[in-house]
């Protein structure tokens, strides 16, 4: 078991960010939260996309553990942890390897009240989690392509799409700028959270996408 002190309005971003990075309808539907030595990080991905949040530790007791959980239980975690957000104290979170998540609430708190979420699959884990960490450590070891305000990408899906419904199209151009062919977009978002968004393979998915994909 693993108890860690956090400050509560990072807890409460790394755990909105995450369930908000989590579709309710994806074929992933757990979180993974694991914990070290001064580390804190809740992974979550539908395959198509993962996202990462991490949460800086201001105390560490105990070993290194990983959990599942399910994504209400993340939203019920998120939920509580929004109470103590906005104050600038320090929340209590124990993690346990094969048991779950207890989020205890601000440490000084008189009688607070936990949360806990539940392990979903006992001491086995999914293995995308793996493969995740790879991609993870591989686009952070490269120097980044694009720089890029989300704000603007979401006028996108402002668009109107043909009669079939298909959304946008989105190309890099080599000739026109130094940007690799890659199999996914790395990003990140202020120190403590960062994402991948996999890229389509357009034979594959042509029957969905149309002669010819999206133009």
């Amino acid at each position: 078991m693993a108890t860690l002190t956090v400050p509560s309005g990072d807890l409460s971003k790394a755990l909105s960010n995450a369930e908000a990075w989590l579709p309710a309808k994806s074929p992933v539907p757990v979180a993974l939260f694991a914990v070290g030595m001064g580390t804190f990080t809740i992974t979550v991905t539908d395959t198509y996309t993962a996202g990462e949040a991490r949460c800086p530790v201001e105390g560490y007791t105990g070993h290194s553990e990983a959990v599942e959980v399910s994504r209400a239980d993340l939203i019920a975690l998120a939920k509580r942890a929004r109470q103590d957000g906005t104050r600038k104290t320090l929340s209590r979170i124990t993690v346990e390897t094969g048991a779950g998540v207890i989020l205890h609430g601000a440490i000084d708190e008189h009688n607070p009240e936990p949360v806990t979420a539940l392990a979903v699959n006992g001491n086995e884990f999914r293995p995308e989690w793996a493969m995740l960490d790879e991609l993870f450590t591989l686009a952070e070891s490269r120097e980044p392509w694009l720089l890029l305000n989300p704000a603007y990408m979401t006028l996108f899906n402002k668009v109107r799409p043909d009669v079939a419904g298909r959304g946008a199209h989105l190309v890099a151009i080599p000739e026109i700028g130094p940007v690799p062919e890659v199999g996914a977009v790395f990003g990140k978002v202020g120190k403590y959270f960062r994402a991948l968004v996999m890229t389509l393979d357009e034979k594959r998915n042509e029957a969905a996408l149309g002669e010819g994909g999206l133009w």
